[in-house]
């Protein structure tokens, strides 16, 4: 019933699928996709066929698990003496029992489809994909713990052999995934689809700071340390000066993400015991699409200097573990250099880590540990208030952070929102208790099987940040999407995980999901009418939950499940879509590409250029590369139009974000037409470029 409904409702279905991968699921269980007369789709799909695919599905599943467990002589002790027929339907109930959960899921929805509340709807519209991935993946996870895998091996045993064919497997992985997400970026960037704004604007950074223009681009209001305390990037001035490209911010973006599985491993294998069970972890970690959205985001602003950061806070939180603390401080002191929000997880990392070791044994060692646990909750405290209230507001001249209008009408300042939490709380309440939070909370912890939940002391490292995300009111933060439109357009979803604010909150929910791996056994009956039941839903438990293997295994296939719906990279159905904006053809250049490179050559790299976004990636070398749009900027005294010593002006007229389309449309030409002069089009009119008469032309 649960996936009649979803395959069958449109809201439901665009949640999931673009137009044409839904017709090729619905295909699949029997029916067809056709259109009303007034274009919208119409699908046509009995229950029926549905029952019998699904039926069919466990009984082959079972029947197939049971010959092989049988013909390898690995059937649980409880099996062995069953005949075929009874293995295979147990087989059968571990494939199916966990589809059972959808019955809650039906539940929802009826209470919400018959109050006809269309923010309850919106939100069940939104979640469904996540607790279908949940349901399927409980389902995969008993199909593999059904093959022999109901016992674990000692944790002392674990814990003395090798990981070297555990470690195998993540290293490849990682290499394959680095590759897939710089492929994917590099073909965005050969094919004019990288934004200025927030993409090449930090190589720019790198370029002005060994050219000697200081550590700025020309779209910030000066130093950009009034924008961000945001350096890390400025680690890789040695490798620009080699490779003076944004494809290498790029590159080493995605190794950043990519290399976190080392410190995963180390931590999972640590709380676990058990190196199967870091490398379930580890593999999670590269489907975790939020994860994803750091690289490539929901506009395609690729690169964020947050993903050079996240390898550090993992290998402090490692390092802390294991008790090296100068190793720890000097990653966690790094990691401060990518935001100064960093701080706000740095901080409380520092606590969490002195709450989780009050168990330990008395001693010097746990003394020196919790001073210098509550030192760096102490210093990142003081960090962010001084880098928040003096040291930006230095770099803006007085004025408060830019990201205080984040907030809304909470406040637009950091006074303001004390002065708001103090005189107002409820209105903070109001604003932070709402479907669009509980969202936040299912959409970062269900693809991790929600096993972050399960140590809430961990969790508590990431609490200020979770708040913050809350309270964040930008233009989409509604965190609901109408019935009749939900999956149509991300756009309308809310800025987590679609963006990149959730960043720092990372490593707390996979560090938290690797202490959560710890086996939990089930509850004795408390009866013996109680206790044949109870025994057969241990059986099941055991198998999709009861070993650390298990349970990261069960995050593993959560993590695969959700990205197939949610992540844009190549294992989620929407970039194998034709439909899909964010499908594989958008990773092939087109025409706009092609003709660039005509524009490029008539501009000498000593002129002052101004462009629209999506061209500005191109032109951070020139002498100056100013921001063409309507967005008033410092280098222009906050005055619209462009710098008075700008020499050319390019402009971009067929990319989606194009307000200028032909050269009638052009300002300029209409407010000082004897100040400039159209170059000779030479790209069947997809660019305008003008140059001020007496500028130098280029050089031949």
């Amino acid at each position: 019933m649960m996936v009649w409904i979803i395959l069958t409702d449109a809201a439901f279905a665009n949640a999931f699928f673009p137009q044409d991968i839904l017709a090729k699921a619905v295909g699949m269980f029997g029916g067809v996709v056709g259109q009303t007369a007034s274009g919208l789709p119409q699908i046509e799909l009995d229950w029926l066929p549905i029952l019998i695919r699904l039926f069919a599905t466990a009984s082959i599943s079972g029947s197939l698990i049971a010959a092989v467990n049988q013909f390898c002589g690995c059937e649980p002790a409880s099996m062995k003496s069953a005949s075929f027929a009874v293995r295979t339907i147990d087989r059968m109930a571990t494939t199916a029992i966990p589809w059972s959960f959808a019955a809650g899921w039906l539940v929802v929805w009826f209470v919400a489809d018959l109050s006809s509340s269309l923010p309850a709807l919106a939100f069940l519209i939104t979640t469904t994909p996540l607790w279908m991935a949940m349901v399927l993946a409980a389902s995969a996870n008993n199909l593999a713990g059904a093959f022999g895998e109901t016992e674990s091996e000692p944790v002392t045993t674990l814990q003395q052999r090798s990981a070297w064919p555990e470690w195998t497997v993540v290293v490849l992985a990682m290499l394959a995934w680095e590759a897939t997400s710089f492929w994917m970026n590099e073909r965005l960037y050969a094919g004019l689809l990288v934004p200025h704004g927030d993409s090449a604007m930090y190589e720019e950074h790198l370029w002005n700071v060994w050219h000697g223009k200081g550590f700025r681009s020309y779209l910030d209001q000066g130093l950009f340390l009034g924008e961000h305390i945001q350096v890390i990037h400025l680690l890789l001035l040695p490798l620009h000066m080699l490779w003076p490209s944004y494809l290498m911010m790029e590159l080493i973006a995605s190794s950043s993400l990519a290399i976190c599985c080392i410190p995963i491993f180390s931590i999972a294998r640590r709380h676990s015991g058990s190196p199967r069970a870091a490398m379930w972890l580890a593999l999670a970690w590269l489907l975790f699409f939020p994860m994803h959205y750091l690289d490539i985001a929901i506009d395609l602003k690729t690169l964020r200097p947050s993903c050079y950061g996240l390898p550090f806070l993992f290998w402090g939180i490692d390092f802390a573990e294991r008790r090296r603390l100068f190793k720890s401080s000097l990653c966690l002191l790094i990691a401060l250099s990518t935001q100064e929000d960093f701080a706000l997880i740095v901080g409380p990392i520092g606590l969490a880590l002195f709450l989780t070791s009050r168990g330990e044994a008395a001693g010097p060692a746990k003394k020196q540990f919790a001073v210098w646990s509550l030192s760096v909750l102490g210093f990142s405290v003081a960090y962010v208030l001084a880098v928040v209230l003096v040291v930006i507001p230095y770099f803006r001249g007085g004025a408060v952070v830019h990201y205080s209008r984040y907030f809304g009408d909470l406040g637009n300042s950091p006074g303001d929102l004390i002065r708001t939490a103090l005189r107002d709380p409820l209105k903070i309440l109001s604003a932070f208790a709402s479907l669009r939070t509980l969202y936040y909370v299912l959409v970062l912890t269900i693809p991790l099987g929600m096993m972050s939940l399960l140590r809430p002391k961990i969790l508590l490292a990431g609490t200020v940040t979770f708040a913050m995300l809350g309270l964040i009111q930008l233009g989409n933060e509604s965190g609901t999407v109408s019935p009749d439109s939900a999956g149509q357009s991300l756009a309308q979803l809310p800025p987590v995980p679609f963006h990149h604010f959730h960043a720092p909150l990372l490593p707390v929910l996979v560090w938290a999901a690797a202490a959560g791996l710890k086996p939990v056994a089930p509850t004795n009956p408390r009866s013996a009418k109680r206790a044949s039941l109870q025994t057969a839903i241990g059986e099941q438990w055991q198998r999709c939950f009861g070993t650390s293997t298990s349970r990261a295994r069960f995050a593993f296939f959560c993590a695969l499940g959700t990205a197939a719906t949610g992540s844009l990279m190549p294992i989620s159905a929407a970039f194998w879509s034709v439909d899909s904006p964010f499908g594989f053809a958008m990773y092939s250049p087109g025409d706009r590409a092609t003709e660039f490179p005509k524009v490029l050559a008539e501009l000498p790299t000593s002129a002052r250029v101004a462009s629209t976004d999506y061209v500005h990636t191109r032109l951070t070398h020139f002498e100056r590369s100013y921001d063409y749009s309507e967005y008033v900027r410092a280098v222009n005294n906050y005055q619209p139009g462009v710098p008075a010593d700008t020499d050319y002006i390019v402009i971009d007229t067929s990319h989606h974000y194009s307000r200028i389309r032909t050269i009638d449309e052009v300002p300029e030409l209409k407010s000082a037409p004897l100040e400039w002069e159209v170059l000779p089009d030479s790209t069947n009119g997809l660019f305008i470029v003008l140059r001020r008469r007496e500028a130098k032309p280029p050089e031949r």
